[in-house]
C-alpha cells in the first residue's frame, strides 16, 4: 500500500500497473495509424516503448510486423494493460476476458455510456462492476486514454510526441475531457514544458481524478499538476490530496469548467445563494494551497512555470525591459492583477544608476532603453543588479524582438546571468506568435529558461507563483482557531430573530434592546421603555426577508407608532396571506455604522463555511463577498475582510468614519467558532450586522438559525 492509498474509496490496486505498464495488449489492432485501433500501436513504436506489446485481432495474423492472437483468451497471463480499441458492444465481454487473464488495467475508448442516457449509465455500471470484481484498474469509458512520458508508454489514440527533454522536473496533466488532455499537452510541449503524464479520465466509472492525482503525486519528478475538471466526485479525497500536494511542495493548478454559479437551496437565507457552489469549493481548496486559474492558457503557463522554478516566493517581482511603453504596461498589469512590484533598496537604485545611461530612470520597473542594442552587456549587468536585491523574489525580463544578430547578442549577455541567478528569472520576448530565429530559440530551450511571448501572461504566471507561495506560508503559520462551547439549541424549525438574538447574546454578541408586542398598546409601552426612535419588525417563522413584505419601519413617536403598527399588520397579511404572525418586535434604533452580512452554512460536499460581505447591493448585486472555511483562524478571517472590494467603505475612504474592523473580525471569528462547535446548526445568518465606528464594536440587527 502506498502512502496515499488510504485516501481512496475503491481505487483499483492495479493502478500502478495501468500507469507504469511493463506489457501492453491492443485489442482491435490495426495497421492504419489514422484509426483508433492503429494509432496506439503507431504511438508505441514512435515512443520506442520498452515493454512487451501484444496484439489482438480477429482478422489479422500480424500488424506492422508484430504477431496477433485472435482473442484475449489467447494472451499470456498477467498483461499489465489492455487497450480496448473496439466498438462499444464488445467492451464488456472483452473486459471480462481480460479479467480472466489477470490483466491489471483496461482502457475503454468507446463512448455512449453514462454521458448519454440511463441505459448507457446501466451499461457503464456493468463495466465498473466487472472491473471491480476482477480488480482491474478501469480507465474510462469515453476517454482518450493516458500517456506516461516518463516510461515512454503512450496508451492513447491521440497524436502525441515524446518530450524534447525528459531530464528535468515536469508537470502532470489530468483532464476529465479527452480532447483537452491532448490540447493541454500540445500547449505545454509548445512551451518546452516537460510533461510527465497526460491523463484523460473520461466517465470515471472506476478511476477518477482523485485516483490519478494520488498516483502522480508519488512521482518526485512531478512538481506541478494541471487539472481540468467539470465535477469533483469525491470532495473529501480531493481535499486530502490537495493537502498532500502542498506538503510535498507540488503545485496543484485547477481550471474548473462550468464555473457559473449553480442554483443553491436558499429559501431561508441569502447565504447559500450568495456563496454559490463554485465559491465554496474555491474557498475550501484555496485554503489548502490549490491554485485556481481562469483559462486554459493560464493553466499551462502557471503549472509549467511552477514546475521549473520549484518553491516560489511571496516577495515582489523585479521587472526590466528595453521599452518605455512596456515599462508603463507592466505597472498597469501588476496593479490590475494584484502582483506587487518589489521595492528596491537604496544600494540597488544606486547600482542601477551607475549602469544605466544618464537619461534612464533607476527604479522598478527599470527601462534600460534602446542602449542595449549598442551595449548588450547592459542586459546582463542590469539583471544581475535586480537579482542581487534581497527584496526581489522573481525577475521578469521583457525584451523587444530584433534581428537574428541582435537577438543572439542579447541572449549571449542574458542567458549566463539567468542560469546563474539564485532566484527565478522569466524571459519574455514580445511579438506574440511571430517566430524567433531558430538558433536563438534553440539556445533558450537548451538553457531550460522559461520563455513567454506575452508580458501579460508572464506577469499573470508570476502572480500565480506568489499566490501558491502565500498559501503555503499561510498554512505553515496557521493557528488553532478559536474554541467555544456549543450552543444549546433544540427544535427543527428555523429559530427566528427573537430567539436567535437571545442565543447570540449568550455567547457575547451585542444585540439591541427589544420587546415583542402582539398589539399596538403593548408596542407603544415597549417603545416608551426603550426610547424613541425605535424600529418595528414583523415576526414570523415563515418570513425571513422582512423588508421584502413591508415588515420593517423606523418610528420616531407614539402617534406614528400606532399608525405604523396597524399598517404593517395589514400590509404583511395582504402580501403573505395565511402566514402566522407572532407579533411585532419593537427594537432600539442603533444609529450610524455600516451594515455587513455574516452567514455560516454547511455544504453537503465541502463542509462549513462563512460568507462575509457588505450589506445591500455590495453582496447581492455586485457579488462582493469573501468566503472562508469554518476552520479559519483569525489571520485568515482578517485577510478575507480586507480583500473585499468595498473594504475602503469600512476603512474610512473619502472622509467616512473608520469602522471597527477589529470588532468585525472578532464577530466573524465567534460566529465561525459557534458554528463549528454546534453540529446541529446547518445555518447561522447575521444579516445585517452593524459595524459601528472604531472602538464602538458591532451590533446584531437581525439573525436566523436553522437546525438539522
Amino acid at each position: 500500500m502506498t502512502e496515499v492509498d488510504h485516501l481512496f474509496h475503491g481505487a483499483s490496486p492495479s493502478l500502478s500497473r495501468l500507469l507504469h505498464p511493463k506489457s501492453v495488449a491492443i485489442v482491435g489492432a490495426s495497421d492504419d495509424p489514422a484509426t483508433i485501433g492503429g494509432a496506439p500501436l503507431a504511438l508505441i513504436q514512435r515512443f520506442e516503448y520498452p515493454g512487451e506489446v501484444h496484439l489482438v485481432s480477429r482478422t489479422r495474423s500480424e500488424v506492422n510486423g508484430l504477431p496477433c492472437v485472435p482473442s484475449i483468451d489467447d494472451l499470456p497471463e498477467g498483461v499489465d494493460v489492455a487497450i480496448l480499441a473496439i466498438p462499444k458492444p464488445g467492451a464488456l465481454p472483452a473486459l471480462e476476458a481480460a479479467g480472466r487473464r489477470g490483466v491489471g488495467g483496461v482502457i475503454v475508448f468507446s463512448a455512449g455510456y453514462g454521458e448519454v442516457d440511463a441505459a448507457g449509465l446501466a451499461e457503464q455500471e456493468a463495466l465498473a462492476a466487472a472491473a471491480r470484481g476482477h480488480q482491474i484498474a478501469l480507465a474510462g469509458p469515453n476517454c482518450l486514454g493516458l500517456v506516461n512520458f516518463v516510461d515512454g508508454a503512450p496508451l492513447t489514440f491521440g497524436d502525441v510526441r515524446p518530450n524534447r527533454s525528459q531530464d528535468r522536473p515536469g508537470i502532470a496533466i489530468i483532464a476529465q475531457s479527452g480532447a483537452m488532455s491532448l490540447g493541454l499537452t500540445y500547449a505545454a510541449q509548445a512551451q518546452d514544458i516537460t510533461v510527465n503524464y497526460a491523463i484523460s479520465t473520461g466517465n470515471e466509472a472506476v478511476l477518477g481524478v482523485e485516483d490519478y492525482l494520488g498516483a502522480v503525486l508519488e512521482d518526485r519528478s512531478t512538481r506541478a499538476v494541471a487539472v481540468l475538471i467539470e465535477q469533483i466526485r469525491r470532495p473529501d479525497d480531493f481535499r486530502a490530496l490537495a493537502v498532500a500536494a502542498r506538503d510535498r511542495g507540488v503545485a496543484l493548478c485547477v481550471l474548473h469548467a462550468g464555473r457559473g454559479e449553480k442554483a443553491r437551496e436558499a429559501t431561508r437565507s441569502h447565504t447559500g445563494a450568495i456563496a454559490g457552489n463554485q465559491g465554496v469549493l474555491r474557498a475550501v481548496l484555496e485554503r489548502e494551497g490549490v491554485l485556481f486559474v481562469g483559462s486554459l492558457d493560464a493553466l499551462i503557463d502557471s503549472a509549467g512555470l511552477l514546475s521549473r522554478v520549484g518553491l516560489p516566493t511571496t516577495k515582489g517581482v523585479g521587472f526590466m525591459t528595453d521599452s518605455g511603453a512596456v515599462k508603463t504596461l507592466a505597472i498597469d498589469v501588476c496593479e490590475s492583477i494584484g502582483l506587487p512590484l518589489a521595492g528596491l533598496s537604496s544600494a540597488t537604485l544606486q547600482d542601477l544608476a551607475n549602469e544605466l545611461p544618464p537619461f534612464a530612470v533607476a527604479g522598478n520597473p527599470v527601462d534600460i532603453t534602446a542602449m542595449g542594442l549598442n551595449d548588450p552587456g547592459l542586459y546582463r549587468r542590469t539583471l544581475e543588479v535586480l537579482v542581487a536585491d534581497e527584496g526581489v523574489g522573481t525577475v521578469v525580463v521583457c525584451a523587444m524582438p530584433g534581428s537574428e544578430r541582435q537577438g543572439r547578442d542579447q541572449l549571449s549577455a542574458l542567458l549566463p546571468a539567468i542560469e546563474s541567478a539564485d532566484k527565478p528569472v522569466i524571459y519574455t520576448i514580445m511579438g506574440g506568435e511571430w517566430p524567433l530565429p531558430e538558433a536563438n530559440q534553440r539556445a533558450i530551450l537548451d538553457a531550460g529558461v522559461p520563455l513567454f511571448r506575452s508580458v501579460d501572461r508572464a506577469l499573470q504566471a508570476v502572480r500565480d507563483l506568489t499566490t501558491v507561495a502565500r498559501a503555503r506560508q499561510t498554512a505553515d503559520a496557521r493557528a488553532v482557531p478559536k474554541a467555544v462551547p456549543p450552543l444549546l439549541v433544540d427544535g427543527v424549525h428555523p429559530i427566528g430573530e427573537v430567539w436567535a438574538k437571545k442565543l447570540l447574546a449568550q455567547i457575547g454578541l451585542r444585540v439591541p434592546r427589544s420587546e415583542l408586542a402582539t398589539d399596538r398598546e403593548r408596542a407603544r409601552a415597549a417603545a416608551e421603555r426603550i426610547g424613541y426612535p425605535v424600529v418595528l419588525k414583523v415576526q414570523s417563522p415563515e418570513i425571513v426577508h422582512k423588508t421584502d413584505v413591508g415588515g420593517v419601519a423606523m418610528i420616531g413617536s407614539g402617534a406614528e407608532l400606532a399608525r405604523a403598527f396597524d399598517d404593517m399588520i395589514e400590509e404583511v397579511s395582504a402580501r403573505c396571506p395565511g402566514t402566522r404572525l407572532d407579533g411585532i418586535l419593537v427594537e432600539e434604533a442603533v444609529q450610524g455604522g455600516t451594515e455587513v452580512i455574516v452567514g455560516a452554512r454547511r455544504d453537503s460536499e465541502w463542509g462549513g463555511y462563512i460568507v462575509i460581505g457588505l450589506g445591500g447591493v455590495w453582496a447581492e448585486v455586485l457579488h462582493d463577498t469573501a468566503i472562508v472555511s469554518q476552520d479559519s483562524d483569525r489571520s485568515e478571517i482578517a485577510h478575507a475582510v480586507t480583500s473585499l472590494r468595498a473594504f475602503p467603505v469600512l476603512s474610512g475612504a473619502r472622509g467616512r468614519p473608520e469602522s471597527d474592523v477589529a470588532a468585525l473580525i472578532d464577530t466573524v471569528e465567534l460566529v465561525a467558532a459557534i458554528f463549528r462547535a454546534t453540529p446541529r446548526m446547518v445555518e447561522l445568518e447575521v444579516n445585517p450586522l452593524l459595524v459601528l465606528d472604531q472602538g464602538r464594536g458591532t451590533v446584531v440587527l437581525d439573525a436566523l438559525i436553522t437546525l438539522d
